[in-house]
């Protein structure tokens, strides 16, 4: 299965300029507070197969808005936006962030607490808007149905690499992964995910409803 991955994430690195809008309008480079005046956060990312879930910024456990914000940690990037001929607006956004809060979970469990640096890059699409206008909430592009409203937009590209370093807090998961209780541990993530046609099958059920391909891996060492 773990090979099947490998080979699924090389694939999806090959095939994503095909996704990528060809028709564009005026462009705008902006810098990085572009995003994070818009976005606290980007989110929790999961690992179907391990059954890990790892929370930069304490996102969900601290509520929608998380523990702290990206503005709050160390940072620098850039979005670029662009005007479709189509009148719809891309927006694509590369971020590094250090020293973020990170938190992993273990289905619902909390198992381990530290920090992490992390890359983050995601290409986002607006049905309507104006060149001018601020960068959308990543949330409600990617999950409307959870704020009550109509689609705005679609995320057709999205990308995480991490590394942190923290200690358990669950004895017993940490027995179960070969580290002694209370023991100081490395964590990673990588995670790509592109646009997937609606004629293709999905590869998780889980990310069903977000019409993406995800390949995702977290893990200890």
């Amino acid at each position: 299965m773990k090979k099947t991955k490998i080979i699924l994430l090389a694939t999806l690195g090959l095939c994503m300029l095909s996704f990528m809008p060809a028709a564009l309008g005026a462009a705008d480079s902006r810098p990085i507070s572009a995003f994070t005046d818009t976005n606290r956060n980007i989110a929790a990312w999961a690992d179907s197969e391990s059954g890990l879930t790892i929370l930069p910024h304490g996102f969900w456990l601290f509520g929608i808005d998380g523990l702290e914000s990206i503005a709050e940690c160390d940072h620098h990037g850039s979005v670029l936006v662009k005007e479709l001929k189509s009148g719809q607006i891309l927006y694509k956004v590369n971020l590094h962030v250090k020293g973020a809060s990170m938190f992993v979970v273990d289905q619902y469990s909390l198992i381990f607490v530290g920090e992490m640096d992390y890359f983050f890059s995601a290409t986002l699409i607006v049905y309507e808007g104006e060149l001018s206008d601020p960068v959308p909430y990543l949330l409600a592009i990617w999950f409307p149905d959870f704020f009550g409203i109509d689609p705005i937009g679609e995320s057709t590209f999205s990308h995480i690499t991490g590394s942190g370093t923290g200690v358990f807090v669950n004895d017993t998961v940490a027995i179960e992964l070969g580290f002694a209780p209370g023991a100081t541990a490395k964590v990673k993530v990588t995670q790509v995910g592109i646009a997937k046609p609606p004629e293709h099958p999905q590869i998780d059920p889980l990310i069903d409803p977000y019409n993406m391909w995800p390949v995702e891996f977290i893990f200890f060492h």
